[in-house]
């Protein structure tokens, strides 16, 4: 993450806070974030730099005028005229950590072998919570490749208690 991302994102949080907007900024991010994993074209759109500023003005007010915050579509504007639309993801996941870190939340990604009824998904949410002190928006993937078990990765660490990692484990003690 770069230091440009984490003072535009920064910035942004901190006028959201001010004007009580910090939670509808915070969904509308994270829905412009899911358009950049999920759409070539528009991660293309924000990295080209053949378009000028007017043209991606006016491509930002197509997809984004009237359906995300005004302080967020200001925003967007502000960073397409510093040029710095290309690191608008690097920013929005900056924005989120100061989101989460404010609301004392955190995320976490889970991935079974087996699909999980929703009493043990509270369950282990509750296990992560007393852990960490922190509410958990957990993200829940089927991996069949696991054979069995789960893994779970938060604060940058993964917890690995997959029947695959086991039996690589017992395969490597015994060469």
């Amino acid at each position: 993450m770069s230091q440009t991302a984490d003072r535009y994102s920064k910035a942004l949080f901190e006028l959201a806070q001010e004007q009580g907007n910090l939670e509808a900024v915070q969904n509308s991010l994270s829905d412009i974030r899911k358009l950049i994993i999920d759409l070539n074209d528009f991660r293309q759109f924000l990295s080209n730099p053949l378009l000028s500023y007017e043209e991606r003005c006016a491509v930002l007010k197509t997809l984004f005028e009237g359906k995300v915050p005004d302080i967020a579509y200001r925003f967007l504007l502000f960073i397409t005229y510093k040029s710095r639309l290309n690191i608008l993801k690097d920013i929005i996941e900056s924005f989120d950590r100061m989101y989460l870190s404010h609301t004392h939340q955190m995320r976490v990604y889970v991935k079974t072998a087996l699909p999980v009824k929703d009493e043990d998904k509270a369950l282990i949410n509750q296990h992560l919570h007393d852990k960490f002190r922190q509410e958990i928006i957990a993200n829940w993937n089927l991996d069949p490749s696991l054979i069995g078990g789960f893994r779970i990765f938060a604060q940058g660490k993964l917890y690995d208690y997959s029947f695959k990692n086991q039996l690589d484990h017992f395969f490597q003690q015994t060469i």
